[in-house]
């Protein structure tokens, strides 16, 4: 199975151990949430199969497509709020994986050196370095990621489907990375690296080494998640580097009970961002 984490059924096992209301069935998962009088169905990165899935009555809805399907988003009476983002998928069920690297990305990873990597299931403790690490990187860098509960959630709940990476120079860590396994598909999660990782190019032999872990477990394809070329090109290009392809997201639609209506067949206005308030915390920006 290739869905996207936000669809699985281990990610709904996590929103409900944090007290989440969750409506969950083959289609794919939707959180439900109260904003005041409103309440709130969100659906990230949803196919077009939980369309069909009727949401509890004058319940506002979002809905972030995997892919775009913006005619028959209207046609069902949904406005946009945010122009679509890509992510970085890569395919890691070629045998021979090393040749879909490009080459300079090859030769900076031939170029890591001085490293011990470790492979090991993550704890799900809330006071691991990396879980720290990470948390304070996101601040410094202004960027929302999931709350570390869910980590946390995935560790203990599915400790097999988790995968933390550690890299040591001389014995000192400088660097991490959790992967969270769903299906044929894992999910590049958490990554931090010290100075003196970054230029040991931690980041590089420690991905490297999850492709080819995941690999010989039947894992399909590496989410390496949302690319952004213009705010982020290092990253960016980091992540296409191993030969990894961009792909286009469908965007952020919302629609309620007398919408559509109103909407069918009206061409969008340009979209406004959507507010960054608590209904939020637990689901990513996709």
């Amino acid at each position: 199975m290739l869905r996207p984490l936000q669809q699985t059924c281990h990610f709904a096992d996590c929103l409900r151990a944090g007290g989440r209301d969750v409506a969950r069935s083959d289609a794919g998962v939707m959180l439900l949430r109260r904003v005041g009088p409103f309440r709130v169905g969100l659906v990230s990165r949803g196919g077009a199969q939980m369309l069909e899935v009727t949401p509890p009555a004058r319940t506002l809805r979002l809905f972030s497509p995997d892919h775009a399907m913006d005619a028959e988003m209207r046609r069902r009476g949904y406005m946009r709020l945010r122009e679509p983002v890509q992510v970085a998928e890569w395919d890691i069920s070629n045998p021979d994986l090393r040749s879909g690297l490009r080459k300079t990305w090859r030769h900076a990873l031939d170029r890591a050196g001085g490293l011990t990597l470790s492979l090991t299931r993550m704890p799900d403790a809330g006071d691991h370095w990396l879980l720290m690490a990470e948390q304070r990187q996101a601040r410094a860098r202004r960027y929302k990621a999931l709350p570390l509960w869910i980590t946390r959630a995935w560790a203990a709940l599915h400790p097999e489907d988790t995968l933390l990476i550690e890299a040591r120079a001389k014995g000192a860590l400088v660097a991490g990375m959790v992967f969270l396994r769903h299906g044929q598909t894992a999910t590049y999660h958490i990554s931090y690296a010290t100075p003196l990782g970054h230029r040991l190019e931690a980041h590089r032999a420690m991905l490297w080494r999850a492709a080819t872990h995941f690999a010989r477990r039947d894992v399909a394809r590496l989410d390496l998640g949302i690319i952004d070329r213009d705010a982020a090109p290092g990253l960016a290009q980091f992540k296409l580097g191993t030969g990894a392809r961009a792909r286009v997201l469908g965007g952020t639609w919302v629609t309620m009970p007398g919408l559509a209506r109103i909407t069918s067949g009206r061409r969008d206005k340009k979209p406004r961002p959507l507010p960054d308030r608590g209904i939020f915390s637990a689901w990513p920006k996709r």
